[in-house]
């Protein structure tokens, strides 16, 4: 499992203002139909749309009314600081979309383990191995300390490793060189994130 965020993406204030002349007419298909519901629930979040193409034509999968586990960590990590300890937090709407200059990609990946996406399936716990040292994100989920105090899965969501970097290339080449460091019995990940890019289909 993985996604990507980028500097197209995490623009969304901009996104919202153009999202009339969208190239590829997302917005209007799946978006503006439902304007009038958002205006009358008086919904200001964030909307996220999976859809897939077929025949011409979008066929939504589903609305998810939030940014994501994985990619909310990874797009904060983009905002610049503020003089606190941590994103600018200000009065003013603007001061909310602040983005760093110097990261403009982000790469999640997600260490899947033993059973997943079965959750009836619960397996044993397991070591999990850490070889070297981590230069980029790292969000542990089902893991704890066991009795030796090393790392043990507790469940089928090991951890998910963000990588971060003024390019796509290196954002991917950094959370992949980071992930191989993590192994556990029966666990894995996607090997092909990042290489299936915008428009829909293209390889």
């Amino acid at each position: 499992m993985g996604i990507r965020a980028s500097s197209q993406v995490r623009r969304s204030v901009d996104w919202w203002k153009k999202i009339q002349t969208t190239k590829y007419g997302l917005a209007k298909e799946l978006i503006h139909p439902l304007k009038p519901w958002l205006r009358k629930a008086k919904f200001n979040g964030p909307l996220q749309v999976t859809a897939i193409k077929r025949g011409g034509k979008w066929h939504v999968i589903e609305y998810n009314i939030r940014i994501g586990v994985t990619s909310g960590p990874m797009i904060l990590r983009m905002l610049k600081k503020s003089g606190r300890n941590g994103p600018a937090h200000d009065a003013k709407p603007e001061a909310q979309s602040a983005f760093s200059d110097k990261i403009n990609f982000g790469c999640s990946l997600t260490l899947a383990g033993y059973g997943y996406p079965f959750n009836q399936v619960r397996g044993p716990q397991f070591p999990v191995d850490v070889s070297g040292k981590f230069d980029c994100d790292v969000w542990w989920n089902e893991v704890a300390r066991g009795n030796d105090d090393n790392l043990v899965s507790t469940g089928q969501r090991i951890a998910d490793v963000i990588g971060l970097a003024p390019t796509l290339d290196a954002a991917i080449e950094k959370a992949y060189a980071n992930i191989r460091k993590i192994r556990v019995l029966g666990s894995y990940f996607r090997t092909d994130v990042g290489q299936s890019l915008w428009p829909p289909g293209k390889v």
